[in-house]
């Protein structure tokens, strides 16, 4: 994710953080210090606390990714935002058995740890029982070791009502469609979610704008978001699997060796439509590829003479073509590079760029028709 830094690898996925995340940070600082009057030590109080309960959306996070490692998938990194955290899966479990575990697992730690802090609650020494809301709430906005624990645990008890709240994408969306998918077809399962996800953040949205609540409004427009970019993913996963790669594939692409300068690049554009290429070696071997992308910051920070391997993508995905070509899609989303070579037996059939796949899918859309074979 853009704007965000590795801070640490667990279980071998990388925990990042956003930029954006010092904003809650220094939010809750603000509230603790001015708001409530605490001064430097409410404002040291606040960002601690804050600290704290970003260290439970990781232990959530966490929870998700390893259930999803354990039924064979990849995740690449967890990152921290103002609102939660992101576990970026490079690949879902699709059955719907495992789809739910990975779901429900991370509210469930959430329910975990709030009876661990309800223990450590009933343990506290020199508790003071509140008679009336207003002193509840002095205690749990407060600032001492009493109004620390009982803000933690109501926070927890919090995230796991919120996230099991079935609205996609939220996990109790995931969980939703995973019961729904036992019925009907993924697509539909996934469809229906997201009508029901998107019905929600409108709500919540109306209902932060009507009572000034802005961080309902963000909530809400993440969720909406959220919904479409996965109820699209996954008609997109669902319509390109009806061909194999070789199917589509763009053969007889122009080859670059990474020796050719980009100067001859530029030329090749100009004359042809073909903006990104398969870079190979000597003995024929792809060794890189470079895209539209790489080819003009190429430009813009190397100049005209400098050479195709010294710009070009070294680590690429490839695909085979007997894959499914929702496959390329996926491994467009792992990686980020937006231009991947076909092999067949170990040679080079061709290459499929993302607006190929883009044009792929449009057809494909249009038609239930029988594809042509390979």
């Amino acid at each position: 994710m853009k704007w965000s830094f590795k801070v640490a690898r667990v279980f071998g996925i990388e925990l990042r953080i956003h930029i954006t995340f010092f904003l809650i940070i220094a939010w809750a600082a603000y509230i603790w210090g001015v708001e409530f009057n605490g001064g430097t030590r409410g404002a040291i109080y606040g960002a601690f606390l804050i600290s704290l309960l970003f260290i439970c959306v990781i232990i959530h996070e966490l929870c998700h990714s390893r259930m999803a490692q354990h039924y064979g998938a990849d995740v690449a990194s967890i990152t921290l935002l103002p609102i939660g955290g992101v576990s970026l899966l490079k690949n879902m479990p699709e059955e719907p058995r495992k789809e739910l575990w990975v779901s429900l697992v991370g509210p469930l730690s959430n329910v975990v740890i709030a009876m661990m802090l309800a223990v450590v609650y009933v343990a506290l020494p020199g508790k003071v029982v509140a008679s009336t809301a207003e002193q509840a709430t002095d205690i749990l906005m407060g600032i001492s070791l009493q109004g620390l624990v009982e803000y933690m645990l109501f926070i927890n008890l919090m995230l796991a009502v919120f996230n099991l709240l079935p609205a996609f994408p939220l996990d109790g969306g995931r969980g939703l469609r995973s019961i729904l998918a036992q019925h009907m077809s993924y697509v539909s399962a996934t469809r229906t979610a997201v009508v029901i996800g998107q019905s929600f953040a409108f709500i919540l949205g109306i209902g932060g704008l009507l009572i000034g609540q802005w961080l309902w409004i963000i909530i809400a427009i993440f969720i909406y978001m959220g919904a479409e970019q996965e109820g699209a993913g996954a008609q997109m996963k669902t319509v390109l699997s009806r061909l194999k790669v070789g199917q589509a594939v763009t053969g007889n692409v122009q080859l670059l060796s990474p020796g050719d300068s980009m100067s001859q690049v530029v030329t090749l554009v100009l004359h042809g439509l073909q903006e990104d290429f398969p870079v190979v070696d000597e003995a024929g071997a792809v060794v890189g590829v470079l895209t539209r992308a790489n080819l003009i910051n190429g430009l813009h920070v190397k100049g005209p003479e400098a050479q195709v391997g010294e710009v070009m993508e070294r680590k690429f995905p490839v695909v085979d073509a007997d894959e499914p070509f929702s496959k390329v899609y996926e491994k467009m989303n792992e990686t980020g590079v937006k231009a991947v070579p076909v092999m067949e037996n170990g040679r080079l059939l061709g290459m499929v760029t993302l607006e190929h796949l883009s044009e792929v899918f449009m057809l494909l859309s249009s038609t239930d028709a029988p594809l042509a074979p390979q």
